[in-house]
């Protein structure tokens, strides 16, 4: 995993931080919403990656809850 920084919303359009413009021109993605928090998977996504994509990172932000709070501040 590589923190790329803080995404804001700003007139119904989400800006991405300086460290996202390394990534592809062009490239699509899915936007996830799990329980709260927002995710950017590369199209396209069956629904048997989105089902496993969800329980790990449920999983993944409960253990890590606390350092991701630290981290957003």
């Amino acid at each position: 995993m590589r923190y790329l920084g803080i995404a804001r919303k700003e007139n119904g359009q989400v800006l991405m931080p300086e460290g996202f413009q390394e990534v592809e021109e062009g490239r699509i993605y899915e936007a996830l919403e799990i329980g709260g928090d927002i995710l950017l998977i590369p199209s396209p996504c069956d629904r048997e990656r989105l089902t496993r994509i969800e329980s790990l990172t449920r999983q993944s932000i409960e253990e890590h809850r606390r350092s991701l709070e630290n981290l957003a501040r």
